[in-house]
């Protein structure tokens, strides 16, 4: 029996295209901290298929946890191995509505140290010295 469960949080947003037949799937990677080596993380490569790729894609985002159930398979290209994880099950675990509110909240923090002057409510004090001309 080929039966592999992981929870981790996904790496990047997943990617979802679609085959030469219009079958949808989904790639994305899973990285699962390691239990007794708090700072060593693995990496799993993913691919999910059909109505649960486009979930995947539609509602998923980076650092989103997730439970995946699946099988292990390796595939060998050009005397190299890769191991890719199939699954037949993805559980969202992040709270909905909760991601969103991660995003939203990342952007304003990245806008704010981009512009100083985001806000309009701070008043900056410059002294003439200051000024180059």
């Amino acid at each position: 029996m080929n039966k592999f469960i992981i929870t981790g949080n996904l790496t990047k947003d997943p990617e979802l295209a679609y085959s030469g037949s219009g079958v949808a799937y989904c790639k994305f990677t899973v990285a699962v901290q390691r239990n007794f080596k708090k700072d060593e993380v693995d990496f799993f490569n993913c691919t999910c298929f059909k109505t649960q790729a486009e979930n995947l894609a539609n509602y998923q985002v980076k650092g989103n946890k997730l439970l995946v159930e699946g099988e292990v398979q390796i595939d060998k290209k050009d005397d190299k191995y890769f191991t890719n994880v199939i699954a037949n099950n993805v559980e969202y675990l992040t709270p909905k509505g909760q991601s969103g509110q991660q995003t939203q909240q990342n952007n304003t923090q990245q806008k704010s140290q981009d512009d100083p002057f985001a806000d309009g409510s701070k008043t900056i004090d410059i002294n003439d010295d200051d000024l180059p001309f």
